[in-house]
């Protein structure tokens, strides 16, 4: 009786599942049409009508690991991290252990195969069990069974002996006298991790390698929680805060207190208390960090990442100081435009350890909870990329529930509605007046700054609460420090305080490259954007300045975004940007915006708000500004708006532009002219017809002149865009004009013009091809190699006293019938002188 073995396939299920398919079909009748054992595969029975879809009927790991006597391991990146090589490993370690416990000899029941090749260091248990790899072909091991699958007529050969091997391995692992145990499901689901026995000691060599990287700030920072949510422990909490870095309730359970209402449209802030930074982790094990550019957050997850390293340390050690109990910490940045995989988080994060990073190990610290996500820069991904980049960041959470995640953003780009209510929304609180000045002493005693320019801009800050306000975010804070202290600058003279403002305001600023502002002539104008696409400088102003505007009357800095989107609506305006697309450039690029919620947006802060509208109201054509001080009456609004005036009338102030944060303000460059008319040709028979031509400033690519026409010398050069130039018929011409000045003339033709003696004119020329039909029998000129430019010189010959070259009528038709039995004679004139040109054909025409 022939014994049959059974044998399961362990791999990355819902990937390549047809070219899995395809290569288990070709091993099957391999194993089939040889003589020895039988092999069935296990495989799950099909569900019931209305069954759970998923593979494997719910399981955790693969079918029939706990029994199967040979189980085949498609090893690939993605098994690693997403596959059942966990459970699978964890299943296949213990029957290991427990065959080599009863018989004293380690059953063979794995075999790892390279399906995609891993360019990490494999497991202890994987790469002991692979003892196949080894004595394969080069393509087996650099390709993968998958390419080499997918591309079989390229790799037939190379295919077939892996197959025969991989057949041939199975056959003598069944025969082997030391069967592995098999294991019921209570055995099974009591498996131990054998995958991350090497973690602990790579877990500590990363966390040594990434230590220096990340920076550290003794600022004091604040978030702001909204009342309703309840803080765990003893913790203090000060009275609510409105007016200052608001943030949306989404995600957040509860309403409002009794004795404060928030509004349902978002015009008024909800209650909020104040949290210090450090209680983070309390909110919740996923959290949003909202907020605007500059506002910190970078320094805020740095300093996250900071406590888990620190938590551990040799002498040092504070239980429970480590956010959620993590000691991995993986910053991500998405600047570059998007998120690294999980086999590429310690390459970005540790280069020097990555080669010794165990296969699986970033997926197997954030499954165990044992490493938390901090992603950052989320809004500098390109719009067209964002959605992509947030689907594979929450894939990634759902499929590791374990691992705590902050996230900052503007808002945004963000998929409010598939956060669901495992996300706490918080903000970064403006800095304090103490964490104004901490910043301040910092950036002067790390970076050599100005130490007069910080104490005067101090001692200004005592006496302004608006410029107070505006520097509350540390970008702002810092812009308003370099314009304080440029170059060059006498002490005795302070900067205007509208200066000042407009370089703190605009300190998140992510400008584009110099502005365009026409069209371009070689592609339809997209509408309200630019030649790159996005939305211009002075279109995100001008939309600042409304947005502003619009919300004078609310209480808070919030904005409900029906308001929003209805202030930036321009109905007059056919070609203006969507105003879904220039509030997304206000946060994003102008960083003068963030949305704090779903159905919310608002500015940094209050005195941000106020300067924008003043500057709006100072500088806008046709804004009337008094009687909005009658409606919204504002001390601090009108007193900036006098200042802006005066300085307006006093200095030659660009209008509508904000200045670059350190610099002096950037004018708009100038329109570009309306495009001139062009023909492709025009012919003119004298000098009045070219005169014409002229007037109508009309760009001709060729011009054909046909007899006498006079004044080209003059005339030519004052024709735009003339590319071509043909002469005809002119029995009078015997040298070229002049063509110095015709610097895109590039093609010179003379038809007809047997007197034609002189060409000089090449000298000085751009020309590069000239024709001469009919060129009378001479010798070529010697002259013509002293033209710079001139590449090919095609001369027409008559063939003889007599020929058709001489009847200017029929010299074109002529020339037509024998090109094709023309002789060339590249450089050599007809005397036998040479002429060093690069190509010189001369063509004789046929007699009769």
């Amino acid at each position: 009786m022939v014994p049959v073995y059974r044998y399961a396939v362990s791999y990355a299920h819902g990937r390549d599942e047809a070219w899995v398919a395809r290569f288990l079909d070709e091993l099957r009748r391999r194993l089939e049409t040889t003589d020895g054992p039988r092999f069935q595969r296990l495989v799950p029975p099909p569900l019931p009508p209305g069954g759970r879809d998923g593979p494997d009927d719910g399981r955790e790991g693969t079918y029939g690991i706990e029994t199967a006597d040979i189980v085949l391991a498609l090893c690939s990146p993605a098994y690693f991290n997403e596959g059942p090589a966990q459970h699978d490993w964890a299943i296949l370690a213990l029957r290991r252990s427990l065959g080599q416990a009863r018989t004293g000899v380690p059953p063979q029941t794995a075999l790892p195969l390279v399906w995609e090749p891993v360019d990490r260091r494999l497991p202890g248990p994987v790469a002991t069990a692979d003892l196949f790899a080894a004595d394969q072909l080069p393509e087996y091991r650099s390709l993968g069974l998958a390419l080499m699958t997918m591309q079989a007529p390229r790799y037939r050969a190379a295919l077939d002996r892996v197959l025969d091997a991989i057949a041939d391995r199975m056959r003598a692992m069944a025969e082997a006298a030391t069967p592995a145990p098999e294991l019921d499901d209570r055995f099974a689901g009591e498996a131990p991790d054998a995958l991350s026995a090497e973690d602990a000691a790579f877990s500590e060599q990363f966390r040594k390698e990434v230590a220096p990287v990340l920076p550290a700030t003794a600022v004091p920072r604040t978030l702001n929680i909204p009342v309703p949510f309840s803080i765990p422990g003893p913790v203090s909490i000060p009275g609510p805060v409105t007016d200052r870095m608001t943030n949306g309730s989404f995600g957040l359970d509860g309403g409002t207190d009794g004795g404060t209402d928030g509004s349902a449209d978002g015009s008024t802030a909800p209650p909020e208390h104040v949290l210090a930074a450090e209680l983070l982790p309390e909110l919740g094990r996923r959290i949003l960090l909202v907020g605007p550019p500059g506002a910190g957050h970078s320094t805020e997850l740095a300093r996250l990442a900071g406590r888990a390293l620190d938590d551990t340390a040799p002498g040092r050690a504070r239980p429970g100081r480590a956010p959620w109990g993590c000691r991995i910490p993986f910053v991500l940045s998405a600047r570059s435009g998007a998120l690294p995989r999980l086999d590429g988080m310690v390459p970005m994060l540790a280069p020097l350890a990555a080669p010794q990073e165990p296969a699986g190990w970033a997926a197997r610290q954030l499954r165990s909870g044992r490493a938390f996500l901090a992603v950052d820069d989320l809004d500098a991904v390109p719009v067209s990329n964002r959605s992509a980049v947030w689907e594979w960041l929450l894939h990634l959470l759902r499929t590791h529930p374990q691992a705590p995640c902050v996230i900052a953003t503007n808002g945004t780009g963000v998929p409010w509605d598939r956060l669901g209510d495992t996300f706490r929304v918080a903000g970064l609180g403006p800095l304090t007046p103490d964490g104004v000045r901490t910043l301040l002493d910092s950036l002067v005693a790390t970076a050599s700054g100005d130490r007069q320019a910080r104490t005067a801009l101090l001692r200004r800050f005592d006496s302004d609460p608006l410029l107070l306000g505006v520097a509350g975010r540390p970008a702002a804070a810092a812009a308003l420090l370099r314009a304080a202290g440029g170059p060059g600058r006498p002490d005795p003279e302070p900067v205007p305080r509208h200066r000042l403002l407009r370089a703190g305001v605009s300190a998140g600023w992510r400008r584009t490259r110099e502005e365009t502002a026409g069209p371009s002539s070689a592609s339809p104008p997209v509408p309200g954007l630019g030649s790159t696409g996005q939305v211009p400088d002075s279109v995100l102003r001008a939309a600042s300045g409304l947005l502003a505007v619009a919300a004078l009357g609310l209480d808070s800095s919030r904005i409900p975004l029906r308001t929003a989107l209805g202030a930036l609506r321009d109905p007059g305006a056919s070609d203006a940007a969507s105003p879904e697309r220039l509030l997304a450039a206000l946060a994003d690029r102008a960083g003068v915006v963030f949305r704090p919620g779903p159905d919310t947006v608002a500015f940094p802060s209050p005195e941000v708000r106020t300067f924008l509208a003043a500057h709006h109201l100072a500088h806008a054509p046709g804004a009337d500004a008094d009687e909005l001080l009658v409606r919204h009456p504002s001390a601090e609004l009108g007193e900036l708006l006098t200042q802006l005036r005066t300085a307006e009338a006093d200095t030659d102030t660009p209008r509508s532009v904000l200045a670059t944060p350190g610099g002096p303000p950037r004018r708009l460059s100038a329109g570009s002219p309306p495009p001139r008319p062009a023909v492709r040709r025009a012919a003119v028979r004298s000098s009045a017809e070219l005169r014409a031509l002229l007037r109508a400033d009309t760009a001709v690519a060729e011009l054909r002149c046909t007899g006498p026409v006079d004044g080209l010398a003059e005339f030519l050069p004052r024709l735009p865009g003339l590319r071509s130039l043909v002469l005809a018929d002119d029995h009078s011409l015997t040298a070229l004009p002049e063509l110095s000045g015709c610097r895109s003339l590039r093609a010179v033709r003379v038809l007809r013009c047997p007197n034609l003696r002189e060409l000089t004119a090449l000298d000085s020329s751009t020309v590069m091809f000239l024709d001469i039909d009919p060129w009378p029998d001479r010798p070529v000129p010697a002259g013509l190699r002293r033209a710079p430019w001139l590449s090919r010189v095609d001369l027409a010959t008559g063939g003889g006293p007599g020929g058709r070259a001489a009847n200017g009528a029929g010299a074109d038709e002529a020339g037509a019938a024998g090109a094709g039995a023309a002789g060339a004679t590249d450089g050599v004139s007809r005397e036998g002188e040479v002429v060093e040109l690069p190509e010189v054909r001369i063509r004789s025409r046929l007699r009769g």
